[in-house]
């Protein structure tokens, strides 16, 4: 019988630590706009300038960029949380949201802005992390040479040495913002 239930236990522990690595994500039911400080209506916040033939990027679209926050209970690994204030800054605009949230932002390709994320929630930290884009372009020519071997990647390297990485879609990724709590009083 003790070995059943030591079974019984095992299994349990196995199994939560599995749900607790392979939890869906939390669900996100709005999207945050941005709030321009350059004057512009929409989501190119260099169409003011463009309108009068000033040199700025080019504008390439958006992207809805995820916002989520999570926590370390016990050193058994991160869980989302909802519910974190937080704040994203970047050249010409911001936006606030509660986590989890998507936030859709202005891209210019290789000259897109670095985002600032910054959240808080009672009984943790305040913290703030940054989100550089990347060349998604890019990265996914690179790593169709993985799969070619050695001889592969040396060829994938050498056509993305030679093409014309200007236009390039450029993206965001994810923006985790781990929180810790703060310290118990008395520490």
């Amino acid at each position: 019988m003790d070995y059943l239930r030591w079974m019984a236990t095992w299994v349990a522990i196995l199994g939560g630590a599995c749900l607790g690595g392979c939890a869906a994500p939390l669900a996100v039911n709005n999207v945050t706009d941005i709030r321009s400080s350059t004057g512009s209506r929409g989501i190119d916040v260099y169409e003011p300038k463009r309108r009068t033939d000033a040199s700025v990027p080019e504008f390439a679209g958006d992207q809805l960029v995820e916002v989520r926050t999570f926590h370390n209970p016990g050193g058994g690994g991160e869980v989302e949380m909802a519910g974190a204030s937080c704040s994203l800054e970047a050249t010409g605009f911001s936006a606030t949201m509660t986590s989890p949230a998507k936030v859709r932002v202005p891209l210019y390709r290789g000259q897109s802005s670095t985002l600032a994320v910054t959240c808080q929630k009672p009984g943790y930290q305040k913290r703030m992390i940054t989100v550089a884009p990347f060349d998604a372009t890019r990265q996914a020519r690179l790593a169709s040479g993985v799969n070619g071997g050695i001889l592969g990647a040396v060829i994938v390297a050498g056509i993305d040495a030679a093409a014309d990485n200007t236009k390039n879609d450029w993206r965001y990724p994810v923006a985790k913002v781990v929180l810790e709590a703060d310290a118990a009083p008395g520490r």
